[in-house]
């Protein structure tokens, strides 16, 4: 039996190729692919032959079949030896990826650890659960700054309304945040924040945000930009504590003695269990996050409407066909 996965083969040039559905080992679960989300950053490195991380000297091609994809939802189709979790025929999504040097979730199967899994509600629509690995990765920085600072009552600021940032102030909200606003450049992106519940949506330098020392400046705020002068920027509006959740790549300077920085405390299963809880309980959507859904075929389609800032998100549907 044969399978049809995503290949990035050099730079800007993909294949879709075909390849033996692997089987799973020890303590791993084939899963077989509803819905796999896209992710912009590692998207828009790979794709364009850029490392991901600062102390990554090159993209090696050809990329790894299914990769970068790690946003996945599926169903079990055979357990490996040792897996006793799951059934065939469940739910369920990854809340970590299966490893960036194997084969990854633009495929219509992948095998992944069972302990990287999570059973989830057959009735939630693929489109609320594909992203539970984002989801997992910014709950991990709201729950670590609860518990540095506490964010009940406190004015929040979310800066970036990428995919992580429309997740974060969702958070935000659900932990009684007395009001969350959403900083980001595009206009499209802050109405979606808006619609998300954000109390206010602003772009940066806007005269509505006030600077820090005055008495509406937030309380605390998460960065899901990156670049220093956006931290620069939100730590400059902010008087008691920012997480810093994007991938860093240059160095921060960090100005003001008084404030609380909370770097990114890594992935664990408790806060892809807490997302999760939030989606079921729906005080947090993931689906407005998916601009589009495309076959596999679509991906050089999709990385241009990422680039472009046209889709926050795209969801590859592997069953379906550019005929659809």
């Amino acid at each position: 039996m044969s399978m049809k996965a995503l290949q990035i083969v050099d730079k800007e040039t993909t294949e879709l190729v075909r390849m033996p559905i692997p089987e799973p080992g020890p303590g791993q679960v084939l899963v077989k692919v509803t819905a796999v989300t896209t992710c912009p950053q590692w998207d828009l490195h790979i794709y364009y032959g850029k490392p991901m991380f600062t102390h990554q000297a090159y993209v090696p091609f050809p990329y790894p079949p299914g990769q970068p994809g790690h946003e996945m939802t599926g169903t079990v189709a055979k357990l490996g030896e040792g897996c006793t979790q799951f059934e065939p025929g469940q739910t369920v999504s990854a809340w970590k990826d299966p490893g960036h040097n194997q084969l990854g979730c633009y495929a219509e199967y992948v095998v992944i650890d069972e302990k990287f899994i999570l059973a989830v509600p057959k009735e939630l629509h693929y489109t609320q659960v594909a992203s539970l690995e984002l989801a997992m990765c910014v709950g991990a920085s709201v729950m670590k700054l609860k518990r540095a600072v506490g964010i009940e009552g406190r004015r929040c600021a979310v800066n970036g309304l990428g995919p992580a940032g429309l997740i974060a102030l969702q958070m935000l909200l659900a932990e009684g945040a007395a009001a969350v606003t959403g900083i980001d450049p595009n206009p499209e992106r802050r109405q979606i924040a808006r619609q998300l519940g954000a109390d206010q949506a602003y772009e940066p330098g806007a005269p509505e945000v006030a600077p820090r020392g005055s008495e509406s400046a937030f309380d605390i705020a998460i960065d899901c930009v990156g670049y220093p002068e956006a931290v620069r920027y939100i730590m400059d509006h902010t008087t008691e504590a920012v997480a810093l959740f994007a991938v860093q790549r240059d160095d921060y300077i960090l100005n003001h003695k008084s404030l609380t920085v909370i770097g990114y405390p890594g992935h664990h299963r408790e806060a892809a269990e807490y997302a999760l809880e939030l989606i079921v309980a729906n005080r947090l959507n993931l689906a407005p996050l998916i601009s589009v859904e495309l076959p596999l075929e679509a991906y050089t389609q999709a990385v241009e409407l990422l680039r472009s800032q046209k889709a926050v998100k795209v969801c590859f549907v592997p069953g379906m066909s550019q005929a659809d």
